[in-house]
């Protein structure tokens, strides 16, 4: 197994199951134990999974704690379509049900996934034909044998064009094909070092393909600082994001070609897209870009240099295979698109996000450019106050509830205005806050520890006051809920006082975002055999809400709904 399958295997299975360790990991894959944690450390550092001491656990999102002051009811700015780049699964698990839940446009841009419209090339036919060209120039220059390092990555479109070129060399050399496979993440500093360390492994290497700008650019650099300015290789790659790859291609050295996916062309579409879609078209499941092979000869005759850079030539790209709409696209005009990204600094998101713009303004919408890590932190401090929302209509007139602290609960307090004859107890300083003026509401903060990072009490004040109570309800704050360790929590403090709510109500009920569930924090606070019910939002796994409806404990869903916009399964793409 690849270095790049064997982590792709690693991911999706702790996404799968939530936490796996090294020993499972090495026999199912036939490794030892020590390169499966090398593996583990790799993707800790790309922000895929989490270590523990003998495996990994899903990564947990990050807590999201309203700010002193801040107005719980602030929704997050829903945009009327959402454009996703290429992110690890649960991100764009997030992503995907907000854009059901609010009912929107989705595309996926480079990388299909589930619910989504695909927006990109045909990453395998033309890296397919990307792979031929360079089995030829290895025939033509180097004798029949190419030694190829392919610097790739985990992510489904990159998979597709590394196997598509892997095929392509094959079609034409057949077995004198020898394909080292790394992993550069798709980042110059990451490529640089993983190839420099290949190629003094294999120095017979005289191909180097990149999956994007930054990984052939870090390949290439790598070869210049252990062999200098020797002419026996050939660079090749899939990109074609903008100055500094074009730059170096029209030099004519080491690089000889690159399969350009054009993100002016694409920016164009995808907004042409939406468009259609908001005016109720049926475009189906994909909108396919072009693509073409640029070589130092034909460079000029797609881009015109320029003193800034390069202009792509429009008519350059009309012959190209791509989706062709009859009519101009519909006015849709005061509408806002959002595109998430995940690297800023890739010119290739600079560059479609520029060409966006233009054509967004052009047509009066509004384009932002979120940046995946804030804009899944917003999402999710959005599914949160759905969650409390709907927990605060399981609190009846005349009941004593037990409050935990945190978001949900926070926001689940301002829903509860109209009760009669409401106890409230609580360690939020934020519950009280919101809830201590209210004539209809008897609230009681308990004593204990304050904690400025969770503006909750905690220690052994808290516990004393409520083992002497007897509620009947709790909404405790889920930190993590897995089959194998039950309900937890980051910190001992938390978790003490969690337990003592618990013990204090007769009917306990967990709120928890789709994130933590199968996820384990770090102090385990009770089993599942003490949860009544789980209040999550609509991205919960269905493998997730079988498994806690076997166990018996009710599994209520916030914010489901169906979607107006057609869903679409990924599209085919061929297999090697």
């Amino acid at each position: 197994m690849l270095t790049v399958e064997r982590e792709e295997t690693i991911v999706a299975l702790v996404n799968q199951h939530g936490v796996v360790s090294v020993r499972e990991l090495a026999e199912l894959c036939d490794v030892t134990e020590m390169t499966i944690r090398r593996d583990l450390r790799r993707l800790e550092s790309s922000d895929l999974l989490r270590r523990t001491r003998g495996g990994a656990v899903r990564i947990d999102r990050p807590a999201l704690t309203a700010a002193p002051g801040a107005e719980a009811s602030a929704k997050v700015d829903i945009p009327d379509a959402l454009i996703l780049a290429p992110v690890q699964n649960l991100a764009a698990h997030t992503m995907r049900e907000r854009a059901i839940r609010n009912q929107i446009p989705l595309l996926a841009e480079s990388a299909p996934f589930e619910g989504a419209i695909y927006l990109g090339p045909r990453n395998f036919e033309a890296s397919f034909a990307l792979g031929r060209w360079a089995a030829d120039y290895v025939r033509q220059h180097f004798g029949d044998t190419a030694h190829v390092l392919d610097i790739t990555q985990t992510l489904i479109n990159i998979r597709a064009r590394s196997a598509g070129f892997a095929h392509g060399l094959y079609s034409v050399l057949d077995t004198n094909a020898h394909i080292t496979s790394i992993n550069g993440r798709g980042l110059y500093s990451e490529a640089y070092q993983v190839a420099l360390d290949a190629l003094r492994l294999h120095p017979e290497i005289n191909v180097i393909f990149g999956i994007n700008d930054d990984s052939v650019l870090g390949g290439l650099q790598a070869h210049r600082d252990l062999h200098g300015e020797s002419d026996r290789v050939l660079a090749v790659n899939v990109g074609g994001e903008g100055k500094t790859l074009f730059d170096v291609l029209h030099r004519d050295g080491l690089l000889k070609a690159c399969l350009a996916l054009f993100p002016e062309v694409v920016g164009r579409m995808a907004i042409e897209g939406v468009r259609r879609l908001w005016a109720g078209e049926d475009i189906g499941c994909e909108i396919i870009t072009p693509s073409a092979i640029l070589t130092p000869d034909n460079l000029t005759d797609y881009y015109a240099p320029t003193d800034t850079g390069w202009e792509l030539r429009e008519d350059a790209v009309h012959h190209l295979e791509q989706t062709r709409w009859p009519d101009p696209p519909p006015d849709v005009a005061g509408k806002h698109v959002s595109f998430v990204i995940h690297y800023r600094t890739h010119e290739w998101y600079q560059n479609l996000a520029q060409a966006m713009r233009q054509h967004a303004a052009a047509a009066g919408i509004h384009l932002t450019v979120e940046d995946l890590n804030a804009d899944l932190q917003a999402e999710i401090r959005e599914l949160r106050r759905l969650i409390g929302k709907v927990a605060a209509s399981y609190v009846e007139d005349g009941e004593i509830v037990i409050l935990d602290s945190g978001t949900y609960t926070a926001d689940m307090a301002q829903f509860l205005d109209g009760r009669r004859d409401l106890t409230v107890i609580t360690n939020s300083f934020d519950v009280f806050q919101r809830l201590h003026t209210n004539p209809n509401v008897r609230v009681t903060l308990t004593g204990g520890d304050f904690d400025p990072a969770t503006r909750a009490f905690v220690g052994r004040g808290a516990k004393l006051l409520l083992q002497e109570l007897r509620a009947d309800k709790v909404f405790v704050v889920a930190g993590g809920l897995s089959a194998s360790f039950g309900l937890s929590s980051e910190t001992q403090p938390e978790a003490e006082v969690r337990r003592a709510m618990i013990d204090a109500a007769r009917e306990v009920v967990v709120l928890a975002d789709h994130t933590v569930l199968g996820t384990d924090s770090h102090i385990h606070v009770a089993g599942l055999d003490q949860v009544d019910t789980v209040i999550t939002d609509a991205g919960v796994m269905s493998a997730h809400r079988v498994d806690l409806n076997q166990r018996g404990i009710q599994v209520i869903v916030a914010g489901q709904v169906a979607n107006g916009f057609s869903q679409c399964d990924p599209p085919e793409r061929p297999h090697g």
